[in-house]
């Protein structure tokens, strides 16, 4: 997992997180549903408690851009809501999904009554910094755009398996095209590459990852 903290359920106390979720409702996505979507009001936001969705953008060609894969322990929907903003992207689950909705009111005042405010500027730092990477990202080659975010998925979601790192988050090849901003065909070949190289292996709805290290090389 990531080093920094970029939710606030990360950087709360047990106390302060169970009064956050108790002021929200359960809800349940099936896999392939948008739950927010660009442009929409921000109304309010959703805690994920299990499973997994990806955060997208349109570009001005009018093509899909992955942002982000996030997880269990995110908080989705919060910029809109605290810049009293319309939705900057879109959320759509990959797995099913189960969280707590929180009215936009609620989350504001539970932030200025537990004095929040920093922790919101840390967050909104955080993801700065994402927008500063992909700008890095988009003056490498495929292969290495596809291997630097291999191994932010492996920072946010592998799990260690022997000498491996296991990615078990169903990502498509559509999917790693529209983050990398490659085509299919492009991402394919890349893929290929690397299990040729012996630096990946891919399975039905998981990924293996066998040389943290070789990635790293491409991407210098």
């Amino acid at each position: 997992m990531a080093n920094e903290a970029h939710s606030i359920v990360e950087v709360l106390q047990e106390e302060q997180r169970n009064a956050l979720r108790a002021h929200g409702s359960r809800v349940q996505f099936p896999a392939e549903q948008t739950i927010f979507r660009e442009g929409q009001p921000s109304r309010s936001v959703l805690v994920i408690e299990q499973g997994h969705v990806k955060v997208t953008q349109r570009a001005t060609d009018g093509t899909e851009v992955i942002l982000a894969i996030r997880g269990p322990g995110e908080v989705m929907g919060d910029e809109g809501v605290l810049m009293r903003e319309d939705r900057s992207a879109t959320v759509t689950t990959i797995t099913d999904v189960t969280g707590i909705d929180i009215a936009a009111n609620t989350l504001l005042s539970f932030i200025e009554e537990e004095h929040l405010w920093p922790v919101m500027y840390k967050a909104a730092v955080w993801r700065r910094r994402q927008s500063d990477q992909q700008a890095i990202l988009a003056r490498l080659g495929v292969k290495s755009r596809l291997a630097r975010w291999l191994l932010e998925l492996a920072a946010e979601f592998g799990e260690p398996e022997g000498n491996d790192c296991i990615l078990s988050v169903p990502i498509s090849q559509h999917d790693l095209a529209n983050r990398i901003g490659a085509s299919r065909d492009a991402v394919a070949i890349a893929l290929r590459q690397l299990r040729e190289e012996g630096l990946v292996s891919t399975g039905r709805r998981r990924l293996t990852l066998h040389s943290l290290d070789g990635l790293r090389r491409l991407t210098l």
